[in-house]
């Protein structure tokens, strides 16, 4: 063999050492990805269920074409919708809202309000998630006729301290909701 030979067989073991570490790497992601796959959807839904019992107290829930509907002793008592609002401090905040029925004589009311996507600042932002802080719970109960939708002092919403338009951004996205 000579030295030229060697110099180009030894350039090649460089590439192709990492090359197959690379590959071998891919496969090993591919593999885990695939077989976990399952497991990671399914505890997603046990997840999300979770989430919607507890918004509306363990009540039957019927997948509807916008969202939920919800049944207490097989009569419809309310809905569970989705909402996005784009106007968070750091980009979109996914809702859901549970909402009673409107009646001859009384407007929709909320039953809850769970945030299930955002990208707000943690430590400040992500106090609208009820496991960091109670400030979502104070929705319940509110409806669009009996509530001055815009932060306080002026309104009757409570605003996060530091999260002014993250507040303002999810007080809005329900108000828009309950006037529907």
């Amino acid at each position: 063999m000579t030295i030229r030979m060697t110099a180009r067989l030894a350039t090649l073991m460089k590439i192709l050492k990492p090359t197959l570490l690379a590959l071998t790497c891919a496969f090993l992601l591919a593999f885990s990805h695939q077989i976990t796959q399952q497991t990671i959807q399914s505890n997603q839904r046990h997840y999300e269920e979770r989430i919607l019992r507890e918004m509306v107290n363990g009540a039957e829930l019927e997948k509807s074409i916008s969202g939920y509907n919800v049944f207490r002793k097989g009569i419809q008592i309310g809905t569970i919708e989705p909402y996005m609002t784009s106007r968070g401090y750091n980009g979109e905040i996914d809702l859901l809202i549970a909402l009673t029925l409107k009646s001859s004589t009384q407007d929709r009311k909320i039953i809850s309000v769970r945030v299930i996507h955002h990208e707000e600042t943690p430590g400040i932002g992500d106090k609208i998630e009820p496991d960091v802080s109670s400030w979502i719970h104070q929705f319940a109960g509110k409806s669009a006729r009996d509530t001055d939708w815009t932060l306080s002092p002026k309104g009757d919403i409570d605003a996060i301290s530091g999260a002014t338009i993250t507040s303002r951004a999810v007080t809005s996205a329900i108000a828009e909701v309950l006037s529907e």
